[in-house]
């Protein structure tokens, strides 16, 4: 019993203690209360918007955000504070601004100041034991408001093998700098350059043009090896077994030579002049008529397509049945927007190509700018496209056509039968004619001279061919 009562004290004591505690956490919470109360309430009636600083540094060349420098509103958003003045980041000096925010101003300055180093990002270089390596090798990208030098620290000499470490430090005029560091290994170069994809056997007929491949050829630290085709023992009007031989070769003067066996058969049409029949713009609605009067002359032809006519894409496929070539032109057919610069060429290039290859299951590699190599009218779009397309194509492996006869079909719809045969008849006499000719819906009249015109070139003795990428090559001269 005395027991029970002894806890039961204990207890009493505990709570009571609780009770006091509680009352004095209370009393010292409003005891810090009011203070703190007496403070946010001066600060919303008087100062509610603290700034970060008074002296606020804009970086030099970098979108400025008026309320950057806010650091906190009480009770409320800083999308509520207008921003009184003008700071320009493309000029570098001192201004005097301000927030307003309920009626009241808080004035201070923004400096406009270059504080940031150039951003600089670096690159591991691998490469052999003789070259001369420069800071721009390790330079992946950097740039900066303003004008900068560049320092390169560590070892760079040619000769040992090894790796190294080396410093790559960019100053800008107001004395930012940014330093990075990259890795440098040199060993000794003893492999040759390879080429990919390489072609042992090459078969040609008779008279063909002979265009070394285009390969690309690889080397493990040399990132610009030589290629050098020796094809002096080819002779491609003689009927027989030859020689290619390509060397490979790289800076450190490790070379490998790979054979290429070009075979010559016999050609029946050696001897002979020969006739291109070539049609643009199509495939169209009369696509089918031309080659209906192809295999009743038993001729072919070579068409040279754009994506204009999706209601004809069938055709493409009837044209390589046929035993014509189907050979690219354009996509969009719009100078404006395939010569606006060498890549939206490509881009339209590749758009027509990968059309070609769905529609026929081959791969062509015969193209015909728009307009001609010759053209102008891609001057006002883009000063020299020219004269870096023509070379370009034919580092892509694209062999391109341009023609020495025109019938003048485009000139307009309805030009007479008579005048498109006479015009493409006039090649009469040229070894290689290839004549430009346009399959569209309007040329109703170039189908009707047609027969006409293959009739009169093998009354002449030529003979008929498609183009491919070993015709040879027919190029105006590049005038732009």
């Amino acid at each position: 019993m005395a027991a029970h009562k002894s806890v039961s004290k204990k207890k009493k004591r505990r709570r009571k203690y609780r009770v006091r505690w509680g009352r004095l956490a209370i009393l010292i919470l409003i005891v810090l209360a009011i203070p703190t109360s007496l403070y946010l309430g001066f600060r919303y009636l008087f100062n509610p918007l603290s700034l970060k600083s008074d002296h606020y540094i804009a970086q030099y060349k970098e979108t400025f955000n008026p309320l950057d420098n806010v650091k906190s509103v009480l009770f409320d958003s800083k999308e509520n504070v207008t921003f009184n003045g003008t700071v320009d980041p493309e000029t570098l000096g001192s201004t005097q601004v301000s927030y307003e925010y309920k009626g009241k101003k808080y004035p201070f300055t923004v400096e406009v100041k270059d504080i940031e180093g150039p951003e600089l990002t670096l690159k591991d270089v691998k490469t052999d034991t003789t070259t001369t390596v420069t800071q721009n090798d390790f330079i992946e990208s950097i740039s900066d408001a303003s004008q900068y030098s560049l320092r390169m620290d560590g070892n760079t000499d040619p000769g040992q093998s090894g790796t190294y470490k080396i410093s790559i430090s960019a100053r800008d005029e107001f004395g930012n700098t940014t330093t990075k560091t990259a890795k440098l290994e040199r060993k000794a170069d003893t492999t040759a350059p390879t080429i990919e994809n390489f072609e042992k056997e090459v078969t040609l007929l008779a008279g063909d043009y002979y265009k070394p491949g285009n390969y690309t050829v690889q080397d493990d630290l040399d990132q610009n090896p030589g290629l050098y085709v020796d094809s002096s023992a080819l002779n491609t009007m003689v009927p027989g077994v030859y020689t290619v031989n390509y060397t490979t070769s790289d800076r450190s003067g490790n070379q490998k030579t790979y054979a290429q066996e070009v075979t010559i058969e016999e050609n029946p049409d050696l001897g002979k002049k020969i006739c291109y029949l070539t049609f643009d713009d199509g495939p169209s609605g009369v696509t089918q008529q031309v080659l209906d009067i192809l295999t009743q002359y038993g001729v072919t032809g070579t068409f040279f397509v754009t994506a204009e006519k999706p209601e004809h894409f069938d055709m493409m496929k009837k044209v390589v049945d046929q035993g014509s070539t189907i050979a690219l032109h354009t996509y969009s057919h719009d100078y404006s927007k395939l010569y606006a610069s060498d890549e939206a060429y490509f881009e339209d290039l590749q758009q027509i190509s990968d059309l070609v290859e769905q529609q026929t299951g081959e791969v062509s590699k015969v193209i015909r700018f728009p307009g001609g190599s010759s053209n102008m009218i891609s001057a006002d779009y883009n000063e020299g496209i020219m004269s870096r397309l023509v070379d370009e194509v034919e580092e892509k492996g694209y062999a391109y056509f341009d023609w020495n006869v025109d019938s003048t079909d485009a000139s307009g719809n309805g030009v007479s039968v008579d005048q498109i045969v006479a015009n493409a008849t006039s090649g009469i006499g040229v070894d290689n004619a290839v004549i430009l000719m346009h399959d569209t819906d309007a040329k109703e009249t170039t189908v009707q001279a047609l027969p006409q015109i293959i009739q009169a070139y093998k009354d002449a003795g030529y003979a008929f061919r498609p183009l491919t990428t070993r015709s040879t090559p027919v190029h105006h001269s590049v005038n732009n």
